[in-house]
């Protein structure tokens, strides 16, 4: 039987060269594209009304929260500090309704990028707004990177977990981010870390919540290990979830 995967949509805010279309919900191909690779049906997930949720998860076997904008701070009760970018409230609210209540129903989710922070808001942790100006460490790596997205920039390091399981213990990443997490929300356990301290990947005890910094969509073509991860996030898809 066929299995539904829910892929959070983006929003292009301003006009694009079609005729009549603006506020535009996409979902990148490349992870489209990647899902139906694994035996799954991909649907993309336009923000919707809050209220529409629960019906929405009784037709979804798995979620992915995907790349985009900052996530609003005010949702951490903080106000905006200055050199926070761009944000979309309305998305921000039902992605965060959406995480919480697929947790609740124990329904696989993965966070990729945005969605890894979007994971851990929803869950009670904390985000550096900036992390140029916030992290505590002087050094950084370079976080969002110049080179192509398909191409990867630094290596992370990969606690023995679920995670080191598909992807390694070093796995080589792409990087475009600009927000990370600061504390862990409720149940997550930090997985893996770049060599200057920056969060990579959290997941829960069961790794039916999984979240990664990079963009394995951008990579699965020509790095198994990052397939692999997809496959596996497939994989989890089962009735004991």
């Amino acid at each position: 039987m066929s299995k539904f995967i829910g892929i959070t949509a983006d929003v292009w805010m301003g006009a694009t060269r079609v005729i009549n279309l603006q506020y535009a919900d996409f979902v990148p191909r490349p992870l489209v594209d990647a899902v139906q690779r694994t035996g799954a049906i991909p649907i993309s997930l336009p923000h919707l009304p809050v209220a529409e949720i629960d019906s929405l998860l009784d037709r979804l076997d798995g979620l992915i929260l995907t790349g985009g904008p900052d996530v609003d701070p005010a949702f951490m009760g903080e106000d905006p500090l200055p050199a926070l970018g761009i944000t979309n409230r309305d998305r921000d609210q039902f992605e965060i309704a959406l995480a919480r209540q697929a947790v609740a129903r124990h329904l696989p989710v993965l966070g990729i990028c945005r969605g890894i922070h979007v994971l851990n808001v929803a869950l009670g942790g904390t985000l550096y707004q900036d992390l140029p100006s916030q992290y505590p460490v002087k050094h950084l790596l370079k976080h969002r990177q110049a080179a192509p997205g398909d191409q990867p920039t630094h290596f992370v390091t990969v606690a023995p977990s679920s995670l080191q399981d598909v992807v390694g213990a070093h796995p080589f990443v792409n990087s475009r981010h600009h927000q990370a997490i600061k504390l862990p929300g409720k149940g997550l356990t930090v997985t893996a870390r770049s060599n200057d301290g920056v969060v990579e990947a959290i997941e829960n005890s069961d790794a039916s919540v999984q979240g990664v910094q990079w963009h394995p969509e951008n990579l699965w073509t020509t790095m198994p290990e990052e397939l692999a991860l997809f496959q596996a996030f497939t994989d989890r898809l089962s009735p004991e979830y």
